[in-house]
């Protein structure tokens, strides 16, 4: 028995020192398959340049902004100044003049409205430098008014969006500018007294955005806050284009979030951000 014995344990320590060294085997080749790789980085933003151009039904003194890319998140982004900018419709030309107080934001020479039709043409042009883009505009539907719901132990409101995620006959991003400052208790400089908050109907189901959406942040505001509310319309390619802008930053984060990838803007020779045309409504809301 007790040679028996010895046998046994004799075998089990045999196997335990042949697994040992095999386990370490695969360690060390796992580890040598690690390689260090520096990719380079584009040093350069100065080469292209961003694009923030949304031309409404309204007729009004229309915006184009103008800047350059930054390198790191939360830098400011340097104008691109003395440019000389034009939008085409037709046989219609609009040029739009540098304003003197914010460098690098152009406003057009004369109000117009944008209107449902024909494409729109925006040109920018610097020494050799040449961008182009152009968009149409879909008309915009009647929206739902959002609700606001009262948090009794906090003594605020949050707001309800009163309007679905996805849609099979339109796309439009909904925006509501909230402001409290006028509030007595809310009109010190260093107060928050005012936020802008955005909605979207998408012609795509996204699992982050409808099914398992992520969790935000809520922001609450006082009884007598005023939102003016605004719907834009979005054709079909500023939709992919804000939906792709969302999968890149809101989106982030989640179980489902998707790969990383280059924003599908419409400015050509290399341009960064989107010429688009909107029409829009408006309403103001009282909170109470």
């Amino acid at each position: 028995m007790i040679a028996s014995t010895r046998i046994s344990i004799s075998g089990k320590s045999r196997l335990g020192i042949i697994r040992i060294p095999f386990f370490l085997c695969i360690l060390v080749a796992l580890s040598a398959c690690e390689k260090i790789t520096d990719w380079p980085l584009d040093q350069n933003p100065d080469r292209t340049i961003v694009v923030e151009a949304r031309i409404t039904n309204e007729f009004k003194v229309q915006q184009v902004q103008l800047s350059f890319p930054t390198e790191n998140l939360n830098d400011q982004p340097h104008p691109f100044i003395q440019a000389s900018v034009w939008i085409s419709r037709d046989n219609q030309t609009i040029h739009f003049s540098e304003s003197a107080e914010t460098p690098g934001t152009y406003l057009s020479d004369e109000p117009f409205a944008a209107a449902v039709g024909s494409p729109y043409h925006l040109t920018i042009e610097k020494e050799e430098q040449v961008y182009e883009a152009e968009t149409y505009m879909v008309p915009v539907l009647p929206f739902e008014s959002p609700l606001f719901t009262f948090h009794a132990g906090r003594g605020l409101f949050s707001i309800n969006w009163n309007n679905d995620k996805y849609s099979p006959f339109e796309q439009a991003m909904y925006e509501a500018d909230i402001q409290w400052q006028h509030l007595p208790g809310y009109n010190h400089p260093d107060s928050l007294a005012r936020v802008i908050l955005r909605f979207y109907t998408l012609s795509t189901i996204d699992v982050s955005y409808i099914i398992f959406p992520q969790e935000e942040e809520e922001v609450y505001f006082p009884a007598g806050s005023v939102v003016h509310f605004s719907k834009y319309s979005l054709n079909n390619e500023y939709g992919a284009y804000i939906r792709a802008l969302l999968s890149e930053t809101q989106w982030q984060g989640s179980l489902f979030e998707t790969a990383r990838a280059n924003l599908p803007g419409n400015i050509s020779n290399g341009g960064w951000g989107y010429f688009s045309t909107c029409a829009v409504i408006r309403d103001t809301l009282l909170v109470e």
